[in-house]
């Protein structure tokens, strides 16, 4: 892997490695960040687990379903943007390593987009 500390891993790219642990835990800790597993609202192990057992479900995410590991700060904005716009995000913006910068990209775009009319 490379020296930069990742936002995000698709289930593809940790579950078959030393990182795989997370999965007994619900999280892990990655060149000094502690990341934790999601499903694809954003919702943690735990959240995921209390679900599942209130409808009656064996597994906290289901398989087929995403389950990404992220930096835990970042877990508000993948809640808020959902899997698929926080992953676009990202790969529009290379350049971000930190919650606020991420969330000041998503408010330079907010601004820039013109108010539909209808």
């Amino acid at each position: 892997m490379s020296k930069e500390t990742p936002i995000l891993m698709t289930e593809e790219a940790w579950m078959n490695t030393h990182l795989s642990v997370a999965r007994y835990y619900g999280g892990v800790t990655y060149n000094g960040k502690p990341y934790i597993i999601v499903d694809k609202k954003g919702r943690d192990l735990f959240e995921c687990s209390a679900i599942a057992e209130k409808e009656g479900r064996q597994k906290a995410i289901e398989p087929g379903e995403p389950a990404d590991l992220i930096q835990k700060t970042f877990q508000p904005i993948y809640k808020e943007l959902g899997r698929d716009k926080f992953i676009a995000t990202l790969e529009a913006h290379p350049e971000i390593r930190e919650p606020k910068q991420m969330k000041d990209i998503l408010e330079d775009e907010q601004e820039a987009t013109p108010p539909r009319n209808g």
